[in-house]
């Protein structure tokens, strides 16, 4: 009768399960009966290898990268299970880090339940709301009025869809009717710029931006927020696709957020250069 694994060697096989994870190791299957139950938050229970895979793939689809800590983390080791508490960070495909430590905090509880040495069902308590978007139940939570809790989220939501390359209709969405919009510069040589009045002509923006130009690199270094108030500093490269030319500029973008849209916004970036790369 072959003998029963030992708490110590569960515990390493637990641990091996989170590297597998961080490194996007597709050995992480060798640890998991073929039955293997699966509980995540919004996705609901599956059971079996193949289901494990499809999940993994749709979160890799989401984020770029995870990260556990996993030298800080708690157990509770009772018979056949092992319950993790721990905390976790990463980074979207869109480019937004998490969590913020203000309103997303990566903190995460894992219960696994063992077959001998394998993995035969593992659920994961964690709030899948990784960046913070859900904004109307976190004032809810956090007791806010709309405003507060509403910049960085709303901030943070405009630079991920301008990442995953949202449509321009969705990325309007977050703003005010009454949007008070301008990029500085010289409109007549750079014809995507100016003034634009509403919902339809920030989307009106977007598309005549994708147009002319094609993006190449968008970097946000930092996101400084005082009450409805947020200023970003970060770094863009374009090529604007009928000159050939490159736009390379740092940025900055001052927005006003009120009662969770976009009402001011403001775009500062080297305006010569732009003008410059759109001349033949």
């Amino acid at each position: 009768m072959a003998a029963q694994p030992d708490s110590n060697s569960r515990l390493r096989t637990v641990q091996d399960y989170f590297r597998k994870v961080d490194l996007r190791d597709p050995g992480i299957m060798e640890l998991f009966t073929d039955d293997v139950q699966l509980f995540f938050p919004k996705f609901g229970v599956s059971r079996g290898k193949a289901e494990l895979a499809r999940f993994s793939q749709r979160l890799t689809n989401y984020l770029e990268s995870i990260e556990h800590d996993i030298e800080g983390f708690r157990y509770v080791v009772s018979g056949d299970s092992i319950v993790v508490e721990g905390t976790e960070r990463g980074v979207t495909r869109a480019g937004v880090h998490w969590p913020d430590n203000e309103i997303s905090q990566g903190r995460f509880c894992n219960v696994f339940e063992f077959d001998g040495p394998l993995i035969r069902r593992v659920h994961i308590y964690v709030d899948p709301d990784f960046t913070s978007e859900d904004l109307e139940r976190i004032r809810l939570l956090r007791g806010e009025t709309a405003g507060h809790a509403d910049t960085r989220a709303i901030a943070s939501a405009y630079f991920e869809r301008l990442r995953a390359g949202a449509q321009p209709d969705a990325i309007a969405s977050l703003f005010s009717e009454d949007i008070d919009w301008d990029i500085p510069g010289d409109t007549q040589r750079v014809p995507w710029i100016g003034k634009r009045k509403g919902r339809a002509g920030v989307a009106a923006f977007f598309r005549e931006l994708r147009e002319q130009v094609e993006p190449l690199r968008f970097e946000v270094r930092s996101l400084v927020v005082e009450g409805n108030e947020a200023v970003a500093l970060g770094h863009l490269e374009s090529r604007v696709k009928s000159t050939g030319k490159i736009i390379d500029s740092e940025f900055a973008l001052h927005l006003t957020i009120r009662n969770g849209l976009i009402v001011r916004y403001r775009l500062f970036e080297d305006s010569f250069a732009v003008a410059r790369a759109t001349s033949p």
